[in-house]
């Protein structure tokens, strides 16, 4: 009887055995694969960031040329009125 005893499996886990579980810090070579995949799909921040800046150039190279088109055409109707006569500046 203490011979069937002895071999039974034992109930509790030795304490300074090691574990045939991964840890938690460990990838798995899916886990790599997903991020990969996830990384190739997703518009970088840097893109969306850059989108931001080139918005607001575009916007201040609006305002530069407007301000150059009135400009140039306050100078043309001054030009004109000189031209006929009527200088009223």
């Amino acid at each position: 009887m203490e011979e069937g005893t002895s071999k039974a499996i034992p109930l509790r886990r030795s304490r300074n055995g090691t574990r045939a579980v991964a840890h938690r810090n460990e990838r798995r070579w899916s886990d790599a694969l997903t991020d990969g995949i996830r990384r190739v799909s997703a518009p970088p921040r840097q893109i969306w960031l850059a989108s931001l800046g080139t918005t607001a150039l575009a916007v201040r190279s609006a305002r530069a040329a407007w301000d150059r088109l009135v400009e140039e055409g306050a100078s043309a109707e001054g030009w004109l009125r000189h031209q006929l006569g009527r200088d009223v500046s």
